[in-house]
């Protein structure tokens, strides 16, 4: 199913870079190990105004009593800028746990994680912060077509007719939902952008991995 590519929330690559791979809108920064999207201004240096962080969502047993989960979310390949994370009763009490709580919890935390980290890299007066911030966009990169979709198109939907679907039922993982788009919403009401990018899962094997192994250690319900 096409995405909206009127979504303010779904980034979009340049026009001139139409002709190439995705993997070729991908920039991988050598000197900070951070991943970014290519710049359209300056395609032959890596731009640092557009931070990539890749998120992915594991879960042995989907949606199964003694189901294992794991969130892995990647901004780069240093150890510092990844998180691998078993999803626990605190992360998630709601259970059971699924592949697509999973993945929206690794969007989640995966977008705090480059937010955060990203403020941190540039420490200063309040007033250089806050223009460094306005200046970045910061994109939650998925594999997961429920999570992109549910985040740019059906929650606007969701949210003018009470979280209920077309069908009169409340929709599957509001409570996730809902959180991912506060969070998105107040970094938006403080000038920051946020945008989601559906990429296959070839693209997203860093963070897949993280999520795997994360799911390895997870605690079975």
């Amino acid at each position: 199913m096409p995405h909206d590519r009127n979504s303010p929330r779904l980034f979009k690559s340049c026009p001139s870079f139409d002709d190439l791979t995705l993997s070729e809108r991908i920039d991988l920064c050598e000197q900070c190990d951070r991943f970014f999207a290519r710049c359209c201004h300056h395609s032959e240096v890596v731009c640092h105004y557009h931070c990539f962080v890749f998120v992915d969502g594991a879960c042995a047993g989907n949606g199964t009593y003694g189901a294992r989960a794991g969130i892995g979310c990647a901004m780069g390949l240093r150890e510092e800028d990844q998180l691998s994370l078993p999803v626990t009763d605190g992360m998630d009490p709601r259970g059971p746990r699924t592949n697509q709580r999973a993945e929206l919890l690794a969007a989640i935390h995966g977008l705090q994680l480059v937010v955060d980290a990203d403020r941190e890299y540039h420490v200063g007066s309040r007033a250089h912060l806050k223009s460094r911030e306005t200046e970045r966009e910061y994109i939650v990169v998925s594999d997961s077509e429920y999570v992109v979709k549910g985040i740019t198109e059906w929650v606007q939907q969701w949210k003018r007719n009470s979280w209920l679907t077309t069908t009169g039922h409340t929709a599957e993982n509001a409570d996730l939902f809902r959180r991912l788009d506060d969070i998105v919403s107040a970094h938006e009401s403080r000038g920051l952008k946020v945008q989601f990018f559906h990429v296959g899962r070839e693209l997203n094997s860093v963070a897949d991995s993280l999520a795997t192994r994360a799911a390895a250690r997870s605690i079975t319900l």
